[in-house]
């Protein structure tokens, strides 16, 4: 069995609305649940780009093309720059949060037509965003987000294997095997992102995110942790600390209190969908997530007018095992510094700068280069050791590294 590594940044631009009473906040919402789609019947399929494990697709917005970043979990976003030059002004702010637990006041616009693979979503609502606050979103280079509140209009089939989305009226021309797994889902209030239940041996947590502006796998809360362990102390775990997760406004803090657990959980549930001796993360601080490290081994068909998840596996999913480095890097100011360990670490602390990895240099990180870094999965393509040199208190420091199974 091939080892999983852990030593990946995870990144979601998944954003939620932090609804406070005012008449803002009743536009806001209007503005998210309003559109239409032009065409009554529909079945388009279109290709799409993987960009740091995510999907990136073309809309036409104004006789012109744009690069949209798919999230389920998340409304509609325009860039600043995209909005300045469709001169589309705000008509509302409301304060919204990542997926980190930050947040800021954001403008909400309506796009008059925006169109993918020739199918017209009609005024439809969007945030407006600077999506180079966050140096890994920026290296998504996308002008925007399609988010659920314009995806609810169609039903939407991704292959994963072959790059394609069917965007369809119709669920019967998908043609589906009998073999089709079906997962429920509930909608959030506002913009329409999908949740789910999720069963941990006999332990549940509610309203999950199918999230596919994550590049995670499962990713759930700390009450669930607890939860789990009251009612079963042996399964086996690991542990780490610090923080490498990015949303729309950056990384999170570096926290040496910021514990992550990973947990190979004897059975995890939801809906049709049943995994064995799967490890899940859980954590204090970000969204309860499952993202495109999981759904990619399916074709997956997200349908709003049913509320169903439906799943055709192509490929195992397997995250059984766990094994790692020791740490994981992010990008502060442009340096690349350590910002989360794991329990096997014995040389590297949170804060020291990495100047070299096998004689790599890293010491003045470029933009280009850190976006290469990401696209790459720097420290999971290496091989079972690595020598690294860091700078710690002004002092430099060379360690070799070596791979270690932690489960």
């Amino acid at each position: 069995m091939k080892s999983k590594t852990m030593n990946k940044l995870l990144l979601s631009a998944f954003v939620s609305l932090l609804l406070l009473p005012s008449c803002d906040t009743i536009k806001t919402i209007k503005m998210i649940n309003d559109g239409e789609v032009e065409q009554k019947e529909f079945n388009v399929t279109i290709p799409f780009e993987y960009r740091l494990g995510l999907i990136v697709l073309k809309v036409t917005i104004s006789g012109e093309e744009y690069d949209f970043l798919l999230d389920t979990g998340a409304p509609n976003v325009l860039s600043e720059k995209l909005a300045q030059k469709l001169e589309l002004d705000n008509i509302t702010e409301q304060n919204v949060g990542d997926s980190q637990g930050e947040s800021d006041d954001l403008g909400f616009t309506t796009i008059e037509k925006l169109s993918i693979g020739g199918i017209h979503f009609l005024n439809t609502g969007a945030a407006i965003a600077d999506l180079s606050l966050s140096k890994d979103v920026a290296c998504l280079k996308v002008d925007g987000l399609v988010g659920s509140n314009l995806m609810k209009r169609a039903i939407w089939k991704f292959d994963y294997q072959n790059q394609l989305i069917t965007i369809t009226s119709s669920l019967d021309s998908l043609n589906l095997p009998i073999s089709t797994q079906k997962v429920s889902f509930s909608t959030e209030f506002v913009t329409k992102r999908p949740l789910l239940n999720i069963k941990l041996n006999d332990v549940k947590e509610k309203k999950i995110t199918i999230d596919l502006g994550s590049n995670g796998d499962i990713i759930l809360s700390k009450d669930t942790y607890d939860a789990l362990m009251e009612k079963h102390s042996s399964i086996a775990q690991a542990r780490s600390y610090g923080s490498a997760a990015s949303g729309l406004y950056g990384m999170g803090e570096i926290d040496s209190s910021y514990i992550t657990h990973y947990v190979k959980v004897p059975n995890v549930s939801f809906g049709d969908i049943s995994l064995e001796n799967t490890i899940v993360m859980f954590t204090d601080k970000t969204s309860s997530t499952i993202g495109t490290d999981f759904f990619k081994n399916y074709d997956l068909v997200m349908n709003w007018f049913t509320k169903e998840m439906l799943l055709v596996e192509k490929e195992k999913y397997d995250n059984s095992t766990l094994s790692t480095l020791g740490f994981v890097h992010s990008n502060q100011e442009n340096r690349l510094i350590v910002s989360k360990l794991y329990e096997n670490n014995k040389s590297l602390e949170l804060g020291d700068q990495i100047l070299t990895i096998n004689d790599v240099n890293y010491a003045e990180l470029s933009e280009g280069q850190w976006c290469d870094i990401l696209e790459n999965e720097l420290s999971e393509k290496e091989k079972e050791e690595i020598s690294i040199r860091i700078l710690r208190d002004g002092k430099e420091l060379s360690y070799t590294l070596k791979k270690i199974d932690l489960l």
